[in-house]
């Protein structure tokens, strides 16, 4: 008789790091008591900032970057995960980028990785084989041809799919802009299919759709900000309805945003804000998908560059870049407000968290 499979919450973290540094770590969550505790570690990439991971493959992607020719240019790095024991197994190492990379994401069919570089300004297009390996580099789309001026420059900081998988949004930092692409599944290109503007100045770096598909939310670093689309589907188009502080009004230093989550009730958003050190709760209003604003928590360690909801929604983890740590937080059920938990585990330069359930 088969035993039946039970649900097994890992936790993955990327870190800025050396080569000969543990860049990537494996934790097992207790959906419980909070608990984190370290199950492997994986060194030989050099800052391996951003991961993916496909739960139905066991898979973990994770950028890298490697020099050549006396530049920075990306890798990508697949890991087989044993959801058991939780230790990964590098599968394969390829060329990702023409230029080094910051943020990677996976197609909703499992065929293809979208890689995005920051200092580079462009979007990569991967293709993964049959079985979830990342086999080659596609296509690759400048954004130069996007400046609004000659000073402006491409900075393409992330790209996530509509939630019906047909368009990526690309969201480019320098150019102040939101720029979507379909995928031609004949001749494996990007396709440029439209842009929005955002103001000048406000530097999009991160989006996430409500689950109603409605509405996208997009972080914005430069300016502290965050714009509500409402999301036309049929047409893969963005029409802004509001942008709104993550700041206190009372705030005057500096700070740049980082990361944007929505709940999985889309009754709330969060965003993290570096130099506020905080993450900002947002009520979301089901009718018209603006926000409003109803708590300002510290992280409990200094920028806050990167978060995540774990899965039932009962806790949050933030990762804190120069606060060496990942701390834990409660979310209410009723409003989604947060409450530090008292707990912290230790990790050099942390700068992105992905948890995963699995069935063992």
């Amino acid at each position: 008789m088969e035993t039946a499979k039970v649900s097994r919450t890992l936790v993955f973290t990327g870190s800025y790091a050396e080569t000969g540094e543990n860049g990537i770590c494996v934790y097992s969550f207790d959906q419980v008591s909070g608990e984190l505790q370290l199950l492997d570690q994986s060194s030989g990439i050099k800052n391996p900032t951003f991961l993916n991971v496909d739960t139905v493959t066991n898979r973990l992607y994770a950028i890298g970057e490697v020099s050549e020719n006396g530049g920075k240019v990306g890798e990508v790095v697949t890991f087989d995960i044993d959801p058991s024991s939780g230790r990964l197994n590098q599968l394969s190492r390829i060329h990702g980028s023409s230029s080094s990379t910051c943020h990677i994401q996976r197609d909703l069919e499992d065929k293809y990785l979208i890689v995005s570089s920051y200092h580079g300004g462009r979007v990569s297009l991967l293709s993964l084989d049959d079985n979830g390996v990342a086999d080659r580099l596609l296509d690759e789309q400048y954004h130069e041809g996007h400046r609004t001026d000659a000073e402006q420059q491409p900075r393409a900081h992330s790209a996530f799919f509509s939630p019906d998988g047909k368009y990526i949004f690309v969201q480019d930092l320098g150019l102040d802009k939101i720029i979507a692409y379909q995928i031609n599944k004949t001749d494996n290109k990007l396709e440029f299919h439209g842009e929005t503007q955002l103001s000048l100045g406000s530097g999009p770096r991160h989006l996430a759709f409500h689950p109603s598909g409605k509405y996208a939310y997009v972080i914005n670093e430069l300016n502290s900000t965050v714009t509500a689309f409402r999301y036309v589907s049929e047409e893969g188009r963005l029409e802004t309805i509001q942008t709104i502080s993550t700041l206190p009004a009372d705030f005057t230093g500096e700070s740049y945003c980082a990361e944007i989550a929505v709940s999985e009730d889309g009754r709330t958003v969060y965003g993290s804000n570096r130099g506020h050190d905080s993450i900002v709760v947002f009520s979301v209003d089901a009718s018209s998908g603006e926000l409003s604003p109803i708590q300002y928590i510290s992280t409990e360690g200094g920028h806050p560059r990167h978060f995540s909801l774990m899965p039932e929604g009962k806790f949050m983890i933030v990762a804190n870049r120069d606060g060496n740590n990942l701390v834990l937080f409660t979310v209410d059920p009723e409003n989604g407000t947060l409450q530090f938990t008292g707990k912290t585990t230790e990790k050099s330069k942390p700068v992105c968290v992905k948890p995963a359930v699995f069935k063992v």
